[in-house]
């Protein structure tokens, strides 16, 4: 819906590019004084030959006191998927997954006062368009059935129409129920309750329609397979819920989509996490 209003307000586009300049957005990133937002489905900045430099501009940036927003999608989610299928044969759900990964792995290399500056969020709906803002600059583009990069950019200033517009969206979707943290996308507290004794595991998950899916490691097969077992979720409030296996139909459907998450993998056994209370409702899991 979006999208005529951006393609109409463009004319107040200061610059337009055929791709986007990373080395630029790099640069602009280490004289950065305020805030540094970026809405991708995954950032070519978190690859080579940018990621060091990147990194390097981040830490500049973040001994200044800027902040940084970054918002990239759930490589589990349909509309990652979709947007594998635009750009294949490169595989973005790969790619989505390294950016996850290595932004993981940079915030804990970071000072507390630094992490709080550096935050990054991961949704389950991904954008319809790239966003790169620094300070006053933004430069924004629609996706098309390819790469972004190779997609025409429009360099805007931020106090503008197409500038205020683009924002807007953004920090409507970054304020929005169901973002998660890195943390959060990538795994969540379950405590198993089997004869009164209580063991606590963090299981990696996915979601679909809805319902839960966790892989259990083999340590804790035998307490989710224990007929008496019940499951609380981030180890507190009452054991309302158990695991259950899931139908052949169903078991290469979530297995795909836990690949399309955490990328292939050995020995993954999905279960669901089903409601224990008998009747209607049966079904319900907690949000995560």
């Amino acid at each position: 819906m979006l999208q005529p209003l951006f393609v109409y307000l463009s004319r107040n586009a200061v610059r337009w590019r055929n791709r986007l300049d990373y080395g630029d957005v790099v640069r602009r990133i280490g004289r950065a004084t305020e805030r540094v937002d970026i809405w991708k489905h995954w950032t070519g900045l978190l690859e080579e030959p940018y990621e060091a430099r990147f990194r390097a501009a981040v830490r500049t940036a973040l001994d200044r006191g800027v902040r940084f927003r970054i918002m990239l999608t759930d490589p589990s989610s349909p509309d990652a998927a979709d947007r594998a299928r635009q750009v294949a044969p490169i595989d973005a759900l790969a790619l989505i997954r390294q950016n996850i990964d290595r932004l993981e792995a940079f915030t804990g290399e970071l000072t507390a006062v630094q992490r709080e500056h550096f935050q990054v969020r991961v949704s389950a709906s991904g954008p319809a368009h790239a966003l790169y803002r620094v300070d006053d600059w933004l430069s924004y583009g629609l996706f098309r059935n390819r790469r972004v990069s190779e997609s025409s950019q429009r360099e805007v200033p931020v106090h503008g129409d197409l500038g205020e517009l683009a924002l807007e969206a953004f920090e409507g979707r970054w304020n929005a129920p169901g973002l998660l943290s890195i943390a959060d996308h990538d795994r969540m507290a379950v405590r198993f309750t089997v004869d009164g004794a209580t063991s606590d595991h963090e299981l990696r998950y996915v979601v679909h329609d809805g319902d839960l899916w966790v892989n259990v490691p083999p340590q804790a097969l035998p307490l989710a397979f224990h007929p008496g077992h019940r499951v609380s979720v981030n180890g507190d409030g009452p054991d309302t819920h158990v695991l259950t296996p899931p139908a052949e139909e169903t078991r290469e459907r979530m297995t795909a989509l836990y690949t399309a998450k955490y990328g292939p993998g050995q020995g993954v056994v999905l279960l669901r996490l089903t409601s224990a209370r008998p009747g209607p409702g049966a079904s319900d899991v907690p949000a995560t």
